[in-house]
């Protein structure tokens, strides 16, 4: 048998003697807060995707793996929103997958891509936020798009989405810009205004999105007042950290620890006020770990998949309708789907197993609960409509163990517990939920869970380091 270096043997023991750290919940199951909504989980992608061989009903792969989150809320737009052009007839020949990389030059597609992307999201079961051009200030253009679109794929719609980011839209220091450096919300407001007036004489009933706005601007609470009898969701990004960060000292610099440690809800959770306080409903349309394309060894490592967790359900417990991580299926960046070229597959990335943890987490209501523990430990607790009690666990300490106390209620009386683990924190493969990876076909079928002892409501259980776990009490 070969020896195992030096250095894994030393991290495996100092691993076995570290002491765990005690950490003590009660879930409070009679103290209910926000419904979960069940489309919660979502994608975001660029519009460009359209013009390659991505998205039909016969993507078995990528269906599949769709259907295994289980209900969701697809955004197709991004920055390829507004260099992406709609014509009814002689639009160029898709592109190749194997091709797929983001772009930034024009690409044009037609009513054949739209036919198959709605084919996609119907055999898949999810619902669409579908974006169209605003960058080219062509209501007509638009409107035809969101007409054809509308056609095909009305039952599947939540919204059209005008344009993408227009605060960035303006020349920078740093930014080549779309529109002159003086363009502020008052010329958007005239813009998105054309393209509105235009969607709504082809159909009134279409519903529209936006203002899909992202970093520091004082744009949502104006566009809340122009808009907000006349949308049907408001939107807006985030990236937690930023890739092209290169100070390690600095608020965003993308690393592990950064990561998995202090949060800044400031820059999402202020938009989602301005929407909910006015009745609009709000949904994080695009987001990831770091703006930039994400970095290798955080964006497609497991670390991830923890902070995925942790992130919904806090934008859930702000009253979120949902959130959309965005990617465009391109390998060692932060896609929660992966195109892998030598197989022409679609696979599971790392982050998609927390979105995966997510959707079987969350399903019903948020219920109170209390926490007490010096570790860096998170949980989140919720009563389904079957009766049972989900509760997340979330271990981000990258070292110690925890020995989790849960104090559930005497009315649950048995329950299991599905781990979420990899090899280490910034594994990029070997992910498992509840004992079992993602199949190669994008269907996932748990092993045997473990079971848990309780006795009146009291159970306890120990998280490795950078590990997660779902109870399911009953």
């Amino acid at each position: 048998m070969d020896r195992l270096p030096f250095a894994l043997l030393l991290s495996i023991a100092s691993l076995v003697a570290a002491e765990p750290v005690p950490a003590t919940v009660i879930v409070h199951a009679d103290i209910k807060g926000l419904a979960i909504a069940p489309d919660f989980v979502g994608l975001s992608t660029e519009k460009k995707l359209m013009a390659r061989d991505c998205f039909s009903a016969q993507n078995l792969d990528l269906i599949a793996l769709c259907r295994t989150l289980g209900p969701g809320v697809f955004r197709i737009g991004a920055n390829n929103v507004d260099s992406t052009f709609f014509k009814r007839e002689g639009a160029p020949a898709l592109e190749s997958m194997q091709d797929n990389k983001y772009v930034t030059d024009p690409r044009t597609i037609g009513p054949k891509s739209i036919d198959a992307f709605f084919d996609f999201a119907r055999t898949a079961g999810w619902k669409i936020i579908y974006g169209v051009n605003l960058g080219a200030n062509d209501p007509a253009m638009a409107a035809d798009e969101a007409d054809y679109a509308w056609k095909v794929g009305a039952k599947e719609i939540v919204a059209i989405e005008i344009g993408n980011e227009p605060n960035l839209y303006p020349k920078g220091p740093k930014r080549e810009g779309i529109r002159p450096n003086s363009w502020r919300y008052p010329q958007y407001k005239a813009e998105f205004t054309a393209a509105y007036d235009a969607i709504k004489a082809k159909d009134a009933k279409i519903p529209i999105t936006g203002p899909a706005l992202t970093k520091s601007t004082n744009w949502m609470p104006l566009f809340m007042a122009d808009f907000k009898d006349r949308i049907a969701l408001a939107t807006s990004h985030v990236y937690h950290l930023s890739a092209p960060e290169a100070d390690p000292k600095a608020q965003r610099f993308t690393s592990v620890e950064k990561l998995l440690g202090e949060k800044y809800p400031d820059d999402w959770i202020i938009k989602l006020k301005d929407a909910t306080s006015v009745g609009v409903p709000y949904r994080i349309g695009e987001c990831n770990t770091a703006s930039g394309g994400g970095k290798r060894g955080v964006s497609n490592a497991f670390v991830s998949a923890l902070w995925s967790i942790d992130f919904m359900f806090d934008v859930a417990q702000a009253g979120g309708q949902g959130v959309n991580f965005h990617g465009s299926f391109t390998a060692n960046n932060y896609s929660p789907i992966v195109f892998d070229k030598k197989t022409s597959r679609y696979v599971a990335a790392p982050m998609y197993y927390g979105m995966l943890f997510f959707s079987r987490a969350a399903q019903g209501r948020l219920v109170a609960s209390e926490l007490k523990t010096d570790a860096n430990f998170i949980t989140h607790s919720v009563l389904g409509t079957d009766g049972k009690l989900r509760v997340t666990l979330v271990n981000k300490d990258l070292t110690k163990p925890v020995a989790a106390s849960i104090a559930a209620g005497a009315q649950f009386t048995k329950g299991q517990a599905l781990r979420l683990t990899a090899p280490s924190i910034d594994a990029t493969s070997g992910v498992t939920f509840a004992g079992a990876a993602v199949n190669a076909d994008g269907t996932w079928a748990p092993k045997t869970p473990e079971a848990l002892t309780l006795s009146a409501g009291n159970t306890t259980i120990t998280l490795p380091p950078a590990s997660a776990v779902l109870l399911i009490l009953e």
